[in-house]
């Protein structure tokens, strides 16, 4: 995979997002993905070697989807929209990069050879591939996602115990809604990805009930951790009981009420922006984010948005 940072050179005020391109702009772009999608799941050995040799997939042993998706060329040329592009239900793209998963899932238990694995879960932007990144050398193989599907993780630890890795640890990264805010928005500079605030909220809301949930399962040969990451200093972590007792005794808003805290505070960043050059955000990314506020919210953002980057441009 060559880095393709022509998009980062784009005048941030300047820069669009797929959902404001023309019906024909963005038809061209699905295409041209589900090609290149379509072209690494009949090519899955050569693909999974490009993988493993990207930097911060620990050799292929770290398994991250957003991360298989910057094998696509159309999406390194710009990768907000092609992010976004992958989510539009008009594609199929998507369906040979979930193929492609699963081909990276089997080869990373397969190069682990039945030494330790570790479970990262959690909302977005909680520190997970942070964590996953730092650790990941001790252990066979790395799964990073939000893992908040009790159904799907329930199936990930079945294919783990089949692969012969008899010893899974499951951690848990838990931040606030805000800090989770904007360390999403922070990573959108570097990446050009961001998230939608009903994903983040979902995720955010279910993560402390299906690592409950898993609770039955645990001992031996599963260990539970629970990651507070603290926007001011260090973060704490605990374990085994302590993890679920801690988990247990946290506040688990319903996911309606984590959507309009991420909402409300998305909207008072964009009211309130900071004089800092270094913390504007890029438009795409806004722009994206707005389409997936409430909609008597919407106008209200758009309007803030154009405001925001008339003063910029000047």
């Amino acid at each position: 995979m060559v880095p393709d940072n022509r998009w980062q050179h784009v005048a941030w005020h300047e820069r669009r997002s797929y959902w404001e391109l023309a019906e024909e702009d963005r038809r061209d772009l699905r295409e041209a993905l589900e090609r290149e999608a379509a072209d690494l799941a009949r090519h899955a050995g050569r693909a999974l070697e490009d993988y493993a040799n990207h930097p911060g997939t620990l050799d292929g042993q770290l398994v991250n989807g957003d991360m298989l998706a910057t094998l696509l060329p159309s999406l390194r040329r710009n990768p907000t929209q092609g992010y976004e592009a992958l989510e539009d239900p008009a594609g199929r793209a998507a369906v040979h990069l979930n193929a492609l998963g699963k081909r990276l899932r089997d080869r990373a238990l397969a190069c682990a050879r039945g030494e330790p694995v570790i479970i990262f879960m959690g909302g977005q932007a909680t520190g997970k591939t942070t964590g996953a990144l730092a650790l990941g050398a001790a252990f066979g193989a790395v799964f990073d996602a939000p893992h908040t599907d009790p159904e799907g993780v329930a199936f990930l630890l079945s294919r783990i115990r089949r692969a012969g890795c008899a010893e899974v640890h499951l951690a848990y990264t838990d931040r606030t809604p805000e800090g989770s805010l904007k360390a999403m928005l922070a990573r959108s500079e570097r990446e050009g990805r961001y998230v939608p605030l009903g994903r983040m909220a979902r995720a955010h809301a279910w993560a402390p009930f299906t690592f409950l949930g898993l609770a039955p399962r645990a001992g031996r040969s599963l260990q539970l951790y629970h990651v507070r990451v603290d926007e001011d200093g260090p973060g704490r972590m605990t374990e085994g009981k302590g993890a679920l007792a801690s988990v247990r005794a946290r506040a688990k808003p319903i996911e309606s009420v984590v959507a309009y805290q991420f909402q409300t505070i998305y909207l008072s960043l964009l009211r309130n922006p900071t004089h800092d050059p270094q913390a504007w955000y890029p438009r795409d990314v806004l722009a994206g984010l707005n389409r997936s506020l409430d909609a008597w919210r919407r106008s209200e953002a758009d309007h803030l948005l154009r405001r925001f980057y008339e003063a910029v441009a000047e």
